[in-house]
């Protein structure tokens, strides 16, 4: 039986659900993205969390290849307003740049980054089914083009797209995760 590498479960995980295509195109993990809404409330690739216990941010940790790295990370909802019908589609949640990396998995001190748009809590629509709430990790590179990621985004938060924003800003997808959260 073949050995399955963590990255390569992600991956299938993100195919499964349809990020992939939807929000990403292939990519390999090059970092476990740990994503924590408190005790018992970890994010684990297509797990269920409820609307209420995700109103606040969440605790993120990763490993970073070094302590210097700066990383930016999104969270988006591809099925606005629905995943039959996703015609916001992304609807940006949470975007902070400049968040420096950690070598042990210990949270990450998002606090401390810029936040180029703030947290707002999961809201699908009544009876609009189960919507996919996908964590971006991306690590800040020599070319990464700073203005990007410090000028401030329009104040609508629909049609975002994480491709665009990091293609935009020369940004290095490293990790991803992701919940479903529905309002019934």
């Amino acid at each position: 039986m073949p050995l399955i590498t963590s990255d390569q479960a992600t991956e299938a995980a993100l195919r499964q659900d349809g990020i992939i295509p939807d929000v990403l195109d292939s990519f390999h993990s090059k970092t476990l993205l740990m994503v924590s809404y408190g005790s018992n409330k970890e994010v684990a690739l297509g797990n269920t969390l409820s609307v209420q216990e995700t109103q606040q941010a969440p605790q993120v940790s990763f490993q970073a290849e070094s302590p210097s790295d700066q990383y930016t990370l999104i969270m988006a909802d591809p099925d606005a307003p629905s995943r039959k019908d996703p015609t916001m589609r992304e609807y940006r949640h949470w975007v902070v740049a400049n968040i420096s990396g950690t070598s042990d998995f210990q949270p990450a001190n998002v606090a401390q980054g810029a936040v180029v748009s703030p947290y707002m809590g999961p809201a699908p629509p009544a009876g609009s089914g189960p919507h996919r709430y996908v964590f971006l990790l991306y690590k800040q590179t020599p070319s990464t083009n700073i203005s990007a990621l410090t000028t401030p985004l329009a104040p609508q938060r629909q049609g975002f797209k994480a491709k665009q924003f990091s293609s935009q800003a020369h940004l290095e997808l490293v990790g991803a995760n992701y919940f479903f959260a529905e309002n019934l």
